[in-house]
């Protein structure tokens, strides 16, 4: 078919569909403009080429291993960095209020009865 003959046939066809339906659906863009110009999905790029699946399947994958190997330490070593400070002096800070409240619990009466038991002795 020529291009004029599809034309034809399309506004035979939307002169029928008016005469049965009280409502055509109208697209709201203005049809003039290219597709590519107002679509946002313009920017979304179509894929045609054919992969074939034995191709996938030969791929080096100790390389992507390796390499997403590589990315896991990177990111481990940055989370390391940016958190051990913080967790440490957490860390110290709780070990020594514990010893603190042992020390007082229990040296510090040891030290008193030892202080009390010499005063004792000198009297």
């Amino acid at each position: 078919m020529k291009a004029r003959d599809e034309d034809d046939v399309i506004n035979q066809a939307d002169a029928l569909m008016r005469r049965y339906r009280s409502f055509v659906a109208r697209p709201a863009e203005d049809l003039t403009q290219t597709p590519e110009a107002t679509s946002p999905e313009a920017e979304i790029p179509l894929l045609t080429e054919v992969v074939d699946v034995s191709e996938i399947a030969s791929q080096d994958f100790d390389s992507v291993l390796a390499d997403l190997q590589e990315q896991i330490d990177a990111a481990i070593s940055a989370w390391l960095i940016e958190v051990l400070p913080a967790a440490i002096a957490n860390a110290s800070q709780h070990i020594l209020s514990e010893l603190d409240a042992k020390a007082r619990a229990t040296l510090l009466p040891q030290l008193r009865e030892l202080i009390e038991s010499r005063r004792q002795q000198d009297e």
